[in-house]
């Protein structure tokens, strides 16, 4: 939660850390042998990759050479087969290319079209011109496709719209970079014209964009064939390129919404912390075990797909869960990770061949004992003591929160975002957003004429009897003491409503408890970061919650093995980021 980092602007500059860690056991020639596997694998797909464009290319290049074909063929097969023939290898061509991008990500699918697409254009190239080096690049194609065919286990991918882009972009290219070549390599005698490359570029411009050339008047059949081809390219690039843009469209606005409210029902019936409530975001994607009753909520950043917390389900699902997700993972070509795990699953986890790292505590405030009653609460009592006597008082507002209070909150939040090293985070944690503050409690302290000095939003897990806070923020001019004040009025308010526990958050990379398990590497990665403390500040965030006396809870970075442990801080950092695209579509989707 975001709670945990801002309660740090009454203290120093702190940061979340990221983990690292986990046993080499005795088995450390696996993390060799596996790395390998992987290079072995990485060189055997960038080789076939580079092969299936090439053959793609070759493919384009040969249609353009004119009509030619040998005269035992032309006696067999019928000018129309021919003309056919040629068509299929200039289709097959733009797909071996768009292809070779998924070959390079180990796509099975792709796998299976280039396979295919490369034993066709074999027969295509001995029927069209008898050309048995063309024909013989290809079957080699084939031939190293089924001797790598255990590279190729990567699933689909769920679509996004920056890989519709991309494709966009490919799949213009390829019809501009044919039509290009087309008339530069194009004998004067087909349009009476001798083409330079300048001429190339802006007829093949003003023909993809249909606006036609009165010079263009073809003489030869040929040359009637290369302007039909061209506009069967332009057509294939813009069915290909849009079904790369609406796919990943379809996807959001039908599978996803349906997906989410599923999560979401899955959530309040067996949803147990904080955390749950950010698992059916917009911005996660859904992994569901096979009878649909539990999910692992998880998003993916540099190449792995981190788990929000732990799998929300029966718990006689869990594990087979977990199981399924790794499996997904694997297929995909993606590394795995659970970030903020519960002590509980540890047992399930282990099973499964996963390790753990401690990346900190969550501070648990008993509201149930909670008072500013007693000496160890006198600094705190003195606290809220002076500021009431400057006028300063709270003030709790329900959903559906009025405009004016949302106007307010935002001018609290933009000065606080102005605070050198404050941003907006997501994945475990929300952002500003006015449609998802309308729809949450908020506690907020004012001054004495009524204006927002700092503020907390509220959110609840399916106890009843646990509630946390997201976003917490003031004002850069509100009086010292603001944020601790809000917090122990917060606290005596909601043990007034019955509440037993507030969740202040995490303390990352605190250390360990007396008689706490943990392995040496876990005892060496928390003595490494509390030796960066003056770039981190953990200890500074620890003890500033520790003044309200909680119990601390511990949280765990679930993950394969400690060479990986680089990859996932790299993807937690990755998955945190908001993105442009993110920030105006993510936050208020699930309140429209």
């Amino acid at each position: 939660m975001e709670l945990k980092s801002e309660i740090q602007v009454d203290m120093s500059d702190g940061s979340t850390a990221t983990p690292v860690s986990r046993g080499w056991g005795a088995e450390w020639w696996q993390p060799i042998l596996r790395s390998f596997n992987r290079d072995r694998r990485r060189i055997a797909r960038v080789f076939v990759s580079a092969i299936t464009l090439g053959s793609g290319l070759l493919n384009l290049l040969s249609v353009m050479g004119g009509p030619s074909q040998s005269r035992l063929l032309a006696e067999i097969f019928p000018i129309e087969f021919i003309q056919l023939s040629r068509s299929l290898t200039l289709l097959t061509g733009f797909v071996l290319t768009v292809s070779s991008l998924n070959i390079y990500k180990c796509k099975k699918r792709a796998w299976n079209i280039v396979l295919a697409l490369s034993a066709l254009s074999t027969v295509f190239h001995l029927i069209r011109r008898s050309d048995y080096r063309e024909a013989a690049f290809s079957l080699a194609l084939v031939v190293l496709l089924l001797l790598t065919r255990n590279t190729f286990t990567v699933k689909s991918s769920v679509p996004d719209i920056a890989s519709g882009f991309s494709r966009l972009a490919l799949a213009g290219a390829i019809a501009i970079g044919y039509g290009v070549a087309g008339f530069w390599f194009l004998d004067r005698q087909h349009f009476g014209i001798n083409f330079h490359i300048g001429d190339s570029i802006r007829t093949t411009i003003r023909l993809l964009l249909l606006s036609g050339d009165p010079r263009l008047v073809p003489r030869t059949e040929y040359a009637r064939w290369f302007l039909d081809s061209l506009y069967l390219t332009t057509a294939t690039a813009i069915v290909y390129s849009g079904f790369a843009l609406f796919r990943p469209v379809i996807h959001r606005f039908r599978e996803v919404p349906r997906e989410r409210a599923l999560a979401r029902d899955i959530v309040l019936r067996y949803g147990r912390t904080s955390l749950d409530f950010f698992k059916v975001w917009p911005d996660k994607s859904y992994f569901f075990s096979s009878s649909h009753r539990c999910f692992i909520a998880y998003k993916v950043g540099a190449n792995v797909a981190l788990a929000l917390g732990d799998p929300v389900g029966p718990e006689g699902e869990i594990e087979a869960t977990i199981r399924g997700f790794l499996e997904m993972c694997h297929q995909n070509g993606w590394g795995a990770g659970f970030h903020a795990a519960l002590r509980d699953l540890i047992p399930i986890y282990r099973r499964v061949g996963l390790h753990k790292l401690k990346i900190g505590d969550d501070a648990l405030v008993e509201l149930t004992s909670f008072s500013l009653e007693g000496k160890p609460r006198r600094e705190l009592r003195r606290k809220v003591t002076q500021l009431e006597a400057t006028g300063l008082r709270t003030a709790e507002f329900q959903p559906p929160m009025p405009n004016h209070i949302l106007a307010q909150l935002k001018a609290v939040s933009d000065e606080w975002l102005k605070i050198p090293g404050r941003r907006e985070r997501t994945f475990t944690l929300g952002q500003f957003d006015t449609r998802y503050l309308r729809h949450t409690p908020i506690f907020a302290a004012l001054d004495k004429d009524g204006k927002v000095l700092a503020f907390i939003n509220l959110i609840s897990t399916r106890n009843q009897k646990e509630i946390s806070g997201d976003l917490i923020r003031r004002r850069t001019q509100a009086p010292n003491g603001t944020m601790d004040y809000l917090l122990a009025k917060l606290f005596l308010r909601l043990k007034e409503k019955g509440y037993e526990r507030f969740n202040l958050g995490m303390a990352p990379m605190a250390g360990f408890h007396e008689r706490e398990e943990a392995t040496a590497e876990e005892r060496a990665i928390h003595s490494f970061f509390q030796q960066l403390n003056f770039l981190f500040s953990f200890r500074g965030l620890r003890y500033y919650k520790a003044k309200f006396h909680p119990i601390w809870e511990p949280r765990y970075l679930i993950y394969r093995h400690i060479l990986e442990l680089p990859r996932l801080a790299l993807a937690l950092r990755r998955v945190s980021e908001i993105k442009a695209a993110e920030r105006d579509l993510n936050v208020g989707e699930q309140y429209e």
